[in-house]
């Protein structure tokens, strides 16, 4: 079978892993997130080289890509929002505004490890946050900070004529800017309900509308595809929380990106240092 394998580190890249990769046509080169070795070449069981790659790599993110994305750069790139495309998660930055920040991260913190159910911690996260005023947006959409190499990864994904989009269990009152910014083809997140008090706009501490939660991140990466004439084959999702996973399984490729050990250890792919602009690699970009 044929596959390409995608090594990639921000430091070097130990001769001896490169050894363990069968032997195939081979490129070099250097890249703002580091040292990046693609060899196309051939093997009976990519899983299992892929593991056997992974347990020796340390540092190193592995790819082992087989299918139509050995071969070809992706047409679809879906990532995350919290902690993958920003460095921040939208609903603790309000919650410091709210006064209660160090009970909705433990509550956010033990969702994206798979511990609570998403959408019950999602509307008990959001119910803190009743009676916030929407200006609130202004002060924490410049707060959301965008991961590092992020507009680089953007700019690979349409240099490479791929569609860029964004899923989020976060809110559209901040995705949405964000996404727009940022020129993105596709952005769906959680509506935050509203109604006027004295006069003045201000959060109900519900959400409205359908909840993006893991089964919802995978149809919008399938509808965006189908929307975009995309085969799913050459899609790829980056995410970091268990929240990602049905997306990931949805995908061509998965790139778990710093995330939680539950998520690195069911994708493709895992980079752990703090460059997104790495998943370019391995995308094909």
């Amino acid at each position: 079978m044929q596959i390409r394998v995608t090594l990639v580190s921000p430091g070097p890249i130990p001769s001896s892993l490169v050894s363990l990769v069968p032997s195939g046509e081979a490129t070099r080169s250097e890249a703002p997130y580091g040292t990046r070795i693609s060899v196309l070449t051939s093997h009976d069981d990519p899983a299992l080289l892929r593991d056997a790659l992974r347990a020796v790599a340390g540092p190193v993110a592995v790819g082992v890509i087989a299918g139509p994305l050995a071969t070809a750069p992706a047409r679809l790139l879906m990532m995350d929002v919290d902690s993958t495309l920003t460095t921040t998660e939208a609903v603790d930055l309000l919650a410091a505004h709210a006064g209660v920040g160090e009970r909705v991260a433990e509550i956010t913190e033990r969702a994206m490890r798979g511990e609570l159910d998403f959408e019950a911690s999602l509307r008990e996260r959001v119910a803190t946050l009743r009676g916030l005023p929407t200006s609130v947006f202004d002060e924490v959409g410049p707060a959301m900070t965008l991961s590092p190499g992020a507009p680089d990864l953007i700019a690979a994904a349409r240099a490479a004529g791929a569609k860029v989009g964004v899923t989020s269990g976060g809110f559209t009152q901040l995705v949405g800017p964000l996404a727009d910014g940022l020129g993105l083809d596709f952005f769906n997140a959680n509506e935050l309900e509203t109604e006027t008090v004295d006069g003045i706009r201000r959060l109900t501490g519900r959400v409205i509308g359908t909840v993006v939660d893991r089964d919802q991140k995978a149809r919008d990466l399938l509808r965006f595809a189908d929307a975009a004439g995309v085969d799913p084959a050459l899609t790829v999702a980056v995410g970091d929380g268990a929240n990602d996973l049905s997306m990931f399984a949805a995908a061509g490729l998965s790139v778990a990106y710093r995330a939680k050990p539950v998520t690195a250890a069911a994708a493709d792919v895992a980079v752990g240092f703090p460059r997104l602009d790495a998943v370019a690699a391995f995308a094909g970009f």
